[in-house]
């Protein structure tokens, strides 16, 4: 089974020394010593993207690991922008030593205009020398969350990739449409919402925001006056990119509002769905403590694990 433990920092791998003078061995030959280079990445068709459970684990773990062919190829898959490209981190040939493998990626270029539509990206990377394929071949992924990330994965024998046209399809393939009444705001009942807290109230906007189903469903909770008059209208929610979501209010009609905190919420269904396990940035327009809707919009970076939980 494929074993996973995610790290913060630079990972370098170590290099053993080869001893000169070796005798022959009738063993499978071993990663060398000195650090060898792989192909350059090629990518994979779709059909092997299709393989059965590669886009649930994409989308809860932000990638996947496999073996193309046990012992000489890898695959990395991940998710991204149906854009592909600089929408998507890139990654660089196999390296090689006798610790295992790292796969170095460049990140996404921010300067790039990305559709917001989600697919699975991925490469075989063919090894630089083979490996035993009875044995787990540790796979570092660096800097594929970020600057100085590093996730080490442990690949077993039987971590093998394995497409066909039976197996899930690309959400590109799949036919449907937007759930109905996606992205417009449905009120919470008060007594469903948390108790209003100073930091909420204080902030600027005081907003929260949380998942009521990952990935799916979206939860805002903003924090105001107990005169209605004077809290923002939420009119929608719209993905905006593969990992990036916008929740839009109107400015508060205004009157004499009274200075007691109140706390209001809201739930969005998203028209697509959009991948968690990296975080999920969740801007708010228009909410702004003062209720005119022109103050800073407020940014939030949404973890998967971050569930309203509602009766």
């Amino acid at each position: 089974m494929l074993a996973v433990v995610a790290l913060a920092g630079s990972a370098a791998l170590l290099a053993a020394c080869a001893s000169p003078g070796t005798a022959p061995s009738t063993a499978p030959p071993q990663p060398s010593s000195a650090g060898t280079a792989g192909a350059t990445p090629v990518e994979l068709d779709d059909e092997q993207l299709q393989a059965e459970g590669l886009f649930d684990e994409v989308s809860d773990e932000g990638y996947a690991v496999r073996w193309v062919e046990v012992g000489a190829s890898v695959a990395v898959v991940i998710g991204g922008s149906g854009g592909g490209g600089g929408c998507i981190p890139q990654p660089h040939a196999a390296e090689q030593d006798d610790t295992g493998v790292v796969v170095r990626f460049d990140p996404p270029d921010p300067a790039i205009a990305c559709t917001a539509d989600f697919r699975l990206h991925g490469w075989e990377l063919e090894l630089g020398s083979p490996v035993d394929p009875n044995e787990t071949l540790p796979v570092q992924l660096e800097n594929l969350r970020g600057e100085d990330e590093t996730t080490e994965v442990e690949l077993g024998p039987d971590d093998i990739l394995v497409g066909g046209p039976t197996a899930d399809p690309q959400p590109s393939v799949i036919d449907g449409t937007p759930p109905e009444g996606a992205g417009a705001p449905v009120e919470i009942p008060q007594a469903d919402l948390p108790e209003a807290d100073l930091e909420l109230l204080r902030a600027d906007p005081p907003v929260r925001v949380h998942w009521i189903e990952p990935g799916n469903e979206l939860a805002v909770v903003l924090g105001g006056s107990g005169t209605a008059a004077c809290v923002p209208t939420p009119t929608g929610a719209r993905v905006t990119g593969p990992a990036s979501i916008e929740v839009s209010f109107d400015a508060a009609p205004g009157g004499d509002c009274s200075a007691d905190g109140q706390v209001y919420g809201w739930r969005f269904v998203l028209a697509e769905p959009v991948a968690t396990a990296m975080g999920v940035e969740v801007t708010v327009t228009g909410a702004s403590s003062d209720g005119t809707g022109t103050g800073t919009p407020g940014v939030f970076t949404l973890a998967a694990d971050d569930v309203l939980a509602l009766p």
